[in-house]
């Protein structure tokens, strides 16, 4: 399965393969890579936690629940039940500053994680 990671998308890859490209077509860069780990995902997410307020709280929220099926996918199920509950609370961004309870949220995910980091 391909990921996909942008600013305006993070996510499997949901393009379907093409009879190939047209003559003198193509793609000028290529966001489809191999989906990264649990660990890196949270550690991207950590990093985004400081714009996840007013409009880029749903952006946020968005990405949440696309790492939360990261996890489901590599079988890290506890850590994808609290992530998605942890959208949750992001998705109440755009009104209060939820950060400090983000923060809080990204920890417990830690904790719930079977493989070491």
């Amino acid at each position: 399965m391909q990921w996909v990671d942008q600013d305006s998308y993070f996510g499997t890859d949901r393009r379907r393969k093409s009879g190939g490209l047209r003559v003198r077509e193509r793609r000028r860069y290529d966001y489809v890579g191999l989906p990264p780990s649990v660990t890196i995902a949270l550690r991207q997410l950590r990093m985004r936690v400081i714009d996840a307020h007013g409009p880029g709280a749903a952006r946020f929220a968005e990405r949440v629940r696309a790492v939360a099926l990261l996890a489901q996918m590599q079988q890290e199920y506890d850590a994808s039940q609290a992530l998605a509950a942890l959208a949750l609370v992001a998705g109440r961004g755009t009104v209060h500053d939820v950060r400090p309870e983000l923060y809080d949220g990204l920890a417990r995910v830690h904790t719930r994680l079977r493989t070491p980091h």
